[in-house]
């Protein structure tokens, strides 16, 4: 049995409305992404972290091992680079580092430590090891794949790579009783691109589903 002359007719107009509904949705999660990407960001293009007190009695605080798989140059250029900034809450000379994680658990191996483990409205949870003091200052070593020390706030960044990789906050001297305030960014063009992915695939859905509309408005 042949479907009537409005058939095809009502179902282009329902595939067409449902179309446009969809695409137009798209639009609007595209839009506030590329809105986000242009007002959310510091004056520098970072994203920053709200600032978080981490202090402990040993002689580094260290984050969680960031793994970051095998970046193609494109990718590694998108994702961008991550910045950190800290401030001494004990009047000493501040260390930050990032590096490599093999080399930095070697550096740490037997030192008394703190590695942060969550961090939950404001409160820093961390996992201590006990130990002695290292070898020497930070400052010292060269394995450091960024790295700034000093007083008042210190400010290092780094391109992403892949790897495992370790943020590490000490003393500049390598003294006991870490202390400071610090606060993460992220410069990346990652939710810029997502927008524009959203954009273009609203556009394509809108754009059917208003053809589909017309095509059963000429029908």
């Amino acid at each position: 049995m042949q479907p009537g002359p409005n058939g095809g007719s009502t179902g282009l107009k329902v595939g067409g409305w449902i179309l446009a509904v969809i695409g137009a949705l798209i639009l609007v999660v595209g839009v506030t992404l590329v809105v986000v990407h242009l007002t959310q960001r510091d004056s520098d293009g970072y994203y920053t972290s709200s600032t978080e007190r981490v202090s402990a009695p040993g002689y580094a605080i260290t984050a969680e091992a960031l793994h970051i798989g095998d970046l193609p140059n494109v990718v590694s250029d998108v994702v961008g680079r991550v910045r950190v900034s800290a401030t001494s809450s004990n009047g000493q000379p501040l260390f930050i580092g990032i590096g490599p994680q093999s080399a930095v658990d070697r550096y740490l191996a037997g030192v008394a430590r703190n590695q942060v483990t969550d961090i939950n409205d404001g409160t820093v949870e961390y996992d201590r090891h006990a130990g002695r003091a290292p070898a020497g200052p930070p400052g010292r070593e060269r394995f450091w794949d960024a790295s700034s020390s000093g007083r008042g706030q210190v400010t290092t960044s780094w391109k992403v790579e892949g790897g495992d990789w370790t943020i590490v906050a000490m003393n500049a001297s390598g003294a006991p009783r870490v202390s400071a305030v610090v606060q993460v960014g992220a410069n990346t063009n990652v939710v810029l691109w997502i927008g524009l992915g959203f954009l273009l695939v609203g556009l394509v859905a809108g754009g059917a589903g208003i053809a589909m509309l017309w095509s059963s408005r000429a029908r």
